[in-house]
């Protein structure tokens, strides 16, 4: 099928339940790209492809799906709507297509950039492209234009950002280097290369909103090596990156100017895989008591010392998260005084237009327990400023009480005595002792987070899309508890 691009976006009709074709774009016989598309006659939704850069060019369309189907991919000025009244006002979601880990995280001239693995073509995991957010507070984001798409050396799997201060990397002083893995063997067009998964780099020097892809950095090792992490540590005067390599295997690799990498350790360790981090954190705030934290995607850790080439663990493997919810968290690089971390939460509704969605961005730090040091998480300040005082009455059975209208909402509640307290919202429920300590619960569309033991544990609960519309009981009479209701800004 033959189509000249007449505007700014290829719109492809698309339904849930609809067998997934593969569908490949070349321009005068160079192939420009290539996506599997659940195409429908009868379409849920409208995906859309930003072919901007292609208007007035005719694009060939090949794909073993019906012609009739073909047909109804036409040319359009805007894209679908993506308004949708259950969308949570805390935790970003993508305006339609399937997310999961985050990626790139930076802090750099006042903005913290999300980018995120992204299928912008259906709500089902796929075509992972690099999509783009940017917040001044870590709670209101503005979603920008995807960033790197698929190539010939695969689909863009997960990667870290770094700013090049020193300009190490001869790019510009303060260029933002993105590390990335160019999944070979997850598209076609890698296929057809006998490509494997390899590390690669990307620039931006407009600031994070685009990026060039400049090449590769780390050959094929092993396995589906993936998921570079990338920091300077100062002690050894090097630039290090942890990088998974397959089943439970991890490696060290060190770099004196982020482009030419020396592998100095590999480790392994039972139960951890995935999204490696290496960061260091003090104990209860003291500098000159630090541990540094290896983590892994389902929020396994270990705590040890590292001296630059070599992680040496101190502890068997930790567990930070209370359920397996969230997933693939990443902590913030160019940040000096915090640790802050954004996990992809593996939620399952789909409404056809977007799933999955991104944690509240947590403050993680270390604290003296009898069992040693642990992690402690909790949801970053800049939350509370979001958030007024509301009044919980209590009904005639003396429970708190609260109808929510619409507006995310927060309880901080404590069980005062050995009597359980049960907090009800809608077909939630969550139950508290006095064990527990100070319980922090964040509501919002479709997501419970909570925090307690200090911030010891954290759990993670999908709910309703319309919780924000339930009302609240708190059932127990030794109860002490707090309502806060997000400001209408």
């Amino acid at each position: 099928m033959i189509l000249e691009i007449s505007d700014k976006y290829l719109a492809f009709p698309v339904a849930r339940d609809a067998a997934e074709q593969k569908i490949e774009l070349y321009i005068e016989g160079v192939k420009i790209g290539e996506s599997d598309l659940k195409l429908a006659d009868k379409a849920d939704h409208i995906f859309t492809m930003d072919v901007e850069n292609y208007i007035g060019r005719k694009v060939e369309i090949q794909s073993k799906a019906p012609n009739e189907t073909l047909s109804l991919i036409e040319c359009r000025s805007e894209r679908e709507s993506a308004d949708y009244p259950y969308r949570p006002q805390l935790h970003y979601t993508a305006d339609e297509g399937w997310i999961n880990d985050p990626n790139g995280l930076v802090y750099s001239d006042g903005i913290y950039h999300l980018y995120y693995q992204w299928n912008p073509y259906g709500s089902s995991w796929g075509n992972m492209h690099w999509g783009h957010a940017v917040s001044r507070d870590l709670i209101n984001w503005e979603q920008h234009s995807m960033v790197m798409e698929p190539d010939e050396y695969g689909t863009v799997f997960s990667g870290s950002a770094y700013k090049d201060i020193n300009n190490a990397a001869a790019f510009g002083r303060d260029a933002l280097l993105y590390f990335y893995t160019a999944a070979g063997g997850t598209n076609k067009w890698s296929v057809d290369r006998g490509a494997g998964h390899t590390q690669r780099l990307a620039v931006s020097f407009d600031g994070g909103e685009h990026l060039e892809k400049k090449g590769l950095l780390i050959d094929h090792i092993k396995g589906g090596n993936r998921d570079p992490k990338v920091f300077y540590h100062g002690d050894s005067s090097s630039y290090i990156m942890v990088l998974y390599l397959d089943e439970n295997e991890f490696a060290i690799f060190r770099s004196p100017d982020l482009l030419h990498w020396t592998e100095s350790q590999r480790l392994s360790a039972e139960g951890m895989w995935e999204c490696p981090d290496l960061f260091c954190l003090p104990i209860d705030g003291d500098r000159d008591n630090s541990k540094w934290v290896f983590w892994s995607a389902d929020g396994y850790y270990m705590l040890g010392s590292f001296d630059g080439y070599s992680f040496i663990p101190e502890t068997e493997v930790l567990h930070a998260y209370g359920n397996g919810l969230p997933y693939a968290a990443q902590t913030y690089s160019g940040l000096a005084d915090r640790v802050i971390s954004i996990a992809w939460l593996r939620t399952t509704a789909d409404n056809g237009i977007y799933r999955g969605m991104m944690s509240i961005p947590m403050e993680l730090s270390l604290t003296a327990t009898t069992k040693g040091p642990r992690l402690k998480i909790s949801p970053v300040r800049e939350l509370w400023e979001h958030f007024d005082k509301a009044e919980m009455a209590a009904d005639k059975e003396g429970e708190l009480c609260y109808q929510l209208e619409g507006r995310a909402a927060i309880i901080v509640a404590e069980a005062t005595s050995d009597t359980p307290v049960t907090i009800s919202i809608g077909k939630s429920e969550i139950d508290i002792n006095k064990s527990f300590g100070p319980v922090t619960i964040v509501l919002d569309s479709g997501i419970i987070e909570y925090y307690y033991d200090d911030g010891l544990k954290y759990f993670c609960l999908e709910a309703d899309e319309d919780l924000l519309t339930k009302s609240i009981h708190v059932k127990g009479e030794a109860v002490s508890a707090g309502l806060y209701e997000k400001r209408r800004e």
